[in-house]
């Protein structure tokens, strides 16, 4: 099954893209031509963090209401994960331009990725009430994702259609406004129409980091690593050092399974050592590996920037899960649905790690009470199917599967699933012992009657070394090649 398709444009195939980016900087690359020098915010753009706040600061030092210098300076702070200096200066800048809507929306950014959700709130409100065009509609944009982050889901929704409706009335639109469309779009899951918004904001301006790292993510969400992977590229050809390039990176090859995945997290992290979303993801990668020690500092580290981050409170219950310490989990649920009463994710991510303990029974407990939590939540219902049809409960397992299908009809997983059952809806069971072994229907005379010897063997060899007896029956399922 394939998914959007690429469209050829004059520099190649542009794919269609979500955005990720947590902070915006609207600043295109330079040409690619060698210039004696650099301005500040050709620094900013290409990802020559010191030199660039060097040289706003040497502005700033001269002309202290330079606007250009005030808000490059806090973005540079931004990518560069010093979130202290970034609030330290919007808040000195502010004193002077008290309801600049960019200031305030830089404020609001600042707050968000430090995790004063509420301030945040009432920051990216001021600046939607003071701004006008394209600014206007981001404040409205990250309000709305702000609200979705906090469970205000309702309220989150309507904002978002207020965003498109706002948007499509432009007499021009900008690639920046296109992309704060698609992104208000993709939270309202109308994918097809987002498609087209990122494919023109980079026919537009191909060098908008914000759409090239969008597309990589959502490429990547939906297993077409390949195309996601050229997205990350384009991307680092705008700006090398992008932090969330190559935290893009990392997630592609981790799921894919390539190599390059840890060097391109600890690429991230040298750039931005206080991205929080890269700490989760090594956090992580350390549960997966049982290496506890490892994840708990990632995690400390991730929480100490921003002590409301709904990921590292889900992977830190993930982890007293699988260290058996059930009063910190429960401790460490409660407070992560004190941040966001709706986030289902928190026992989509137990539940990950009990079914990668070989715990299914528990997994499927997890992922119903995500769902109860949050019932679209479309990756929750596949889990639930696949960890269903694990125990056994096929019929069910294949309604969650296609629910999950109905929902969200790109997800490859739930696609290829279902053809899988679709076919073995032909094939014959046989049962021998405690195991149904399931086979092609023109294999399962000759293959029933020797997979039965050999499971019999196994099981009671097994058994005996391992002194357990696992519950029965057990479902063995084999595939023609």
């Amino acid at each position: 099954m394939k998914w959007f398709n690429g469209r050829l444009r004059s520099n190649g195939v542009v794919r269609v893209a979500i955005a990720i980016a947590v902070f915006w900087f609207p600043i295109s690359c330079s040409s690619a031509q060698e210039a004696a020098a650099l301005t500040p915010s050709q620094d900013l753009a290409q990802g020559h963090y010191a030199a660039a706040i060097a040289a706003f600061q040497r502005v700033l030092a001269t002309t202290p209401g330079d606007q250009t210098a005030q808000t490059g300076l806090v973005r540079a702070f931004l990518e560069t994960g010093k979130y202290t200096e970034a609030e330290e200066s919007v808040r000195r800048f502010l004193i002077a331009r008290a309801e600049d809507p960019e200031l305030r929306l830089l404020r609001g950014e600042v707050l968000a990725a430090t995790g004063k959700y509420r301030e945040a709130l009432i920051d990216f409100e001021r600046a939607e009430k003071a701004a006008q065009g394209t600014l206007r509609l981001r404040s409205q944009l990250r309000r709305a994702e702000m609200l979705e982050t906090t469970g205000q889901d309702v309220a989150a929704l309507e904002l978002f259609e207020a965003v498109v409706t706002a948007q499509e009335a432009e007499d021009k639109s900008t690639a920046e406004s296109m992309v704060i469309a698609a992104r208000a779009l993709t939270h309202l899951e109308r994918f097809k129409e987002a498609t087209d918004f990122y494919l023109d904001a980079i026919g537009e301006d191909e060098t908008f980091l914000e759409a090239q790292l969008g597309g990589g993510a959502l490429f990547t969400s939906k297993y077409n690593y390949e195309e996601a992977a050229e997205f990350f590229r384009d991307a680092l050809k705008i700006n090398s050092n992008s932090a969330l390039a190559h935290l893009g990176i990392a997630r592609n090859r981790r799921i894919e399974g390539a190599e390059g995945m840890r060097e391109a997290l600890t690429k991230a992290l040298e750039v931005n050592p206080s991205l929080v979303e890269a700490r989760t993801l090594a956090a992580l990668l350390d549960l997966e590996a049982e290496s506890y020690d490892k994840a708990a500092e990632n995690l400390t580290n991730a929480l100490r920037v921003n002590p409301n981050s709904l990921e590292a409170h889900s992977l830190r219950a993930a982890m007293f899960y699988l260290q058996n310490r059930a009063a910190d989990q429960e401790a460490e649920e409660k407070a992560t649905l004190a941040i966001n009463p709706r986030y289902g994710a928190l026992y989509e991510t137990i539940a990950h790690f009990s079914t990668n303990t070989r715990r299914y029974s528990q997994a499927v407990a997890f992922l119903r009470r995500a769902i109860d939590l949050n019932p679209k939540s479309w990756s929750a219902h596949l889990d639930l199917g696949t960890a269903l049809m694990r125990t056994g409960m096929t019929v069910e397992g294949r309604a969650a599967i296609e629910t999950s299908f109905k929902g969200d009809p790109f997800n490859l997983w739930a696609k290829n699933t279902l053809d899988l059952l679709d076919a073995m809806d032909e094939y014959k069971e046989t049962t021998r012992g405690v195991f149904l072994i399931k086979t092609a229907a023109k294999e399962t005379e000759v293959l029933a009657t020797y997979a039965g010897d050999l499971l019999e063997e196994a099981s009671r060899s097994l058994a005996a070394k391992y002194k357990f007896t696992p519950k029965t029956p057990i479902w063995v399922e084999m595939f023609p090649n």
